[in-house]
């Protein structure tokens, strides 16, 4: 019984939120609407709906580009969850940003007639588990769901697809303001660095810790190479000395202009693979079997036809990729970006 009353207070206070910030944001839209119709009657009012996660985002960046080519006048509304706003606020082919608190939100705006044109890019089974009467995307005609999404190409391509758009298959971008690359500045980084990124929203994506070490280790020893973890939270133990955290303490623009300025990204399918794909660092990529797609490949541009990314695939579960293996790709790269063999710390 108390279980059920937490899980009862937890909508509701969601469902609470969710209409505040539903009423809130169609204030600012009804004001918004009305002085672009006043100025210019035949101006559209464009909103793009992808609110989440970090690598969804940023692979369906080209997306608003070719919203601008075909209408250079529009106004172009993006709506995103608050952790990732950095993302849409500084892309320069973006009006304005709002922030949506979850999935039936996105709806409830979509459905409000404030928009000329609303290109929603989630998938039609994605919904809030949390609101009691979920609101799901209809007059979906591209029949792309959460179990054929990658039958389709990468996330770029299935999601525009999903959004009513041809399959797209540009460079993703990620837009980084000078205040971003001073702050970086000031972390005093060496000429010559790796980072990595070894955790992802999704278990099964991941790779041991044991064999992150001894790959940490062979990097080290060979190359001797600073390496910079970067992710949500630390996944290896820098006591060992094998690398420093930067884990939660750079924002995520921070976190792309980190991975812009070193000589190797060391990853798996995560978000941060997505932005050193957009600021095209070279990459070493673990993957395998993810939802039932034993062979996919979430990137376009760079990393898409394997032109800037060694894409590790395993047939079973990334984490078992051997070690070997990873060092081999990992030093096809370095090979060309370090002199020596054991450069000095």
């Amino acid at each position: 019984m108390r279980k059920s009353a937490k899980i009862y207070y937890r909508q509701l206070r969601h469902v609470t939120r969710v209409r505040l910030n539903f009423t809130r944001n169609c204030l600012i839209l009804r004001k918004l609407r009305a002085r672009l119709k006043r100025e210019s009657p035949k101006r559209r009012v464009v909103a793009v709906m992808l609110l989440e996660h970090l690598g969804d985002i940023v692979a369906c960046e080209p997306v608003v580009r070719h919203i601008r080519k075909k209408y250079p006048d529009a106004f172009i509304v993006w709506g995103v969850k608050k952790a990732y706003r950095e993302l849409v606020d500084n892309n320069p082919h973006i009006d304005l940003t709002i922030l949506i608190h979850c999935l039936t939100e996105r709806l409830m705006l979509s459905n409000s007639g404030l928009f000329d044109e609303v290109i929603d890019l989630h998938f039609a089974d994605r919904h809030c588990s949390l609101c009691r009467r979920p609101l799901k995307k209809e007059h979906n005609s591209s029949k792309i769901d959460l179990k054929n999404y990658f039958q389709y190409g990468s996330l770029l391509s299935s999601m525009a697809q999903s959004g009513g758009w041809p399959a797209l298959d540009d460079q993703p971008m990620v837009y980084i303001p000078e205040s971003t690359v001073r702050k970086v500045d000031n972390l005093k980084l060496p000429e010559k660095f790796v980072v990595i990124n070894c955790t992802s929203n999704a278990l099964e994506k991941g790779w041991p810790s044991e064999k992150w070490i001894h790959l940490l280790a062979k990097i080290k020893e060979t190359y001797g190479l600073h390496v910079f973890e970067i992710g949500t939270e630390t996944f290896l133990d820098e006591s060992l000395s094998l690398s420093q955290s930067f884990c939660v303490k750079l924002s995520i623009l921070e976190s792309a202009e980190l991975i812009r300025r070193s000589k190797l990204f060391i990853g798996i399918d995560s978000g941060p693979a997505h932005l050193a794909n957009a600021v095209k660092t070279a990459g070493v990529i673990l993957m395998g079997s993810y939802l039932g797609f034993e062979k996919y490949n979430p990137f376009s541009g760079f990393y898409g036809g394997g032109e800037g990314a060694e894409i590790l695939h395993s047939k079973g579960m990334a984490a078992d990729i051997s070690v070997d293996n990873a060092f081999s790709a990992v030093k096809k790269i370095l090979d060309h970006v370090v002199v020596g063999s054991a450069r000095a710390f």
